[in-house]
């Protein structure tokens, strides 16, 4: 089974909005992902950070969100983290040893959030 819990509140979009774009996520980037447990907080973090992820196991996931955000900017960080869970599901963990923007993890990360901003964005005109 597939849950997300959503803690905290944005000022213009929802829970549910929040969670039907988790949801998007997951369908994308883990369309045969059958478990995972994901909570999403969303809180005030030191600048520059947007997001954070951490994992427990390989199903059970936490990402933390700067609440204070555009709402565009809130999703692209919500993928950007969504990629790190999928990172870590599969066994691909980041090397802290080598610089943070050469860290093939945030590479794709970065790439990724773009790609998936774009694709989320087409699906919802197509509504």
């Amino acid at each position: 089974m597939i849950e997300c819990e959503i803690i905290g509140h944005h000022k213009r979009l929802s829970k549910d909005f929040l969670s039907e774009v988790f949801f998007w996520a997951v369908s994308e980037i883990m369309p045969s992902r059958r478990r995972l447990d994901v909570t999403i907080s969303l809180c005030h973090l030191e600048k520059p950070a947007t997001g954070y992820h951490w994992n427990s196991d390989r199903y059970t996931h936490e990402i933390e969100l700067e609440k204070n955000q555009s709402n565009a900017d809130l999703i692209t960080a919500l993928f950007h983290e969504m990629v790190h869970v999928r990172q870590t599901s599969n066994s691909i963990y980041s090397d802290d040893n080598v610089p943070y923007c050469e860290r093939p993890t945030e590479i794709e990360a970065y790439e990724q959030q773009e790609e998936l901003y774009t694709k989320w964005k087409k699906s919802q005109k197509a509504l």
